[in-house]
């Protein structure tokens, strides 16, 4: 069901879709247009080097995260189906047909699982409090769109409220000061409630693109 050659998903392909992720026709066909736009070469697959040809990823401090984030492994032949491509993509937008086969209301605990694996950059199955403060502080400042923009950004990072709020979530993610790593159930449970999913503005980057619109005109985003 991963392959992609034509311009337009189809019927069979669509129904599966819709049925395992919730995801309307439209979303799923910019999706479609969207991983078609990145596999230049039609073989079917996207790398990780594919994922990053879309600016708003290439640009985000936070770019090798998101793409581990979509790549189970790190090597460099590693690759991604449309299945796949889909499923992941499907954590980060609103369902408009239903739930899905998976009950996905909000995707809010699809997202938090997906970010805690971000989130632990040495892949160890926890999240330590360096990397916390690393990723986190990159996800509280976000500019990140030019190169004259890095002067905007350290004064950013310099500022009172952005350092108290990196205090406060950083508190709520371990509670004691001297815990130095927390599991991903902790992270999520922990953050349910911080809007850290938000800030990484996925959904918009995977179908909002000229090239993506390519050859269809009327695509709006979800």
């Amino acid at each position: 069901m991963g392959a992609v050659g034509s311009r337009q998903l189809k019927p069979a392909q669509m129904g599966d879709h819709q049925k395992a992720t919730g995801l309307s026709a439209e979303q799923l066909e910019q999706l479609h247009t969207r991983f078609r736009s990145l596999d230049r070469h039609q073989r079917g697959y996207l790398t990780p080097t594919d994922l990053l040809r879309i600016p708003q990823l290439s640009l985000n401090p936070l770019h090798r995260q998101i793409v581990d984030g979509f790549f189970p492994s790190r090597e460099a032949s590693a690759r991604l189906d449309f299945d796949q491509f889909v499923e992941t993509c499907a954590t980060f937008l609103v369902p408009q047909f239903g739930r899905g086969s998976n009950g996905r209301r909000d995707g809010r605990a699809q997202k938090l699982r997906l970010l805690s694996k971000m989130f632990d950059t040495r892949r160890s199955g926890c999240i330590t409090r360096d990397d916390f403060r690393q990723i986190m502080r990159s996800l509280l400042n976000p500019i990140w769109n030019s190169q004259q923009d890095q002067e905007q950004l350290a004064e950013q990072e310099r500022k009172p409220e952005v350092e108290a709020e990196l205090l406060l979530l950083e508190q709520q993610a371990f509670i004691f000061a001297a815990c130095q790593q927390i599991s991903y159930a902790e992270f999520e449970q922990r953050l349910h409630s911080a809007d850290v999913n938000g800030r990484l503005s996925i959904a918009k980057w995977l179908v909002d693109d000229d090239e993506a619109r390519m050859g269809r005109p009327e695509a709006k985003g979800p």
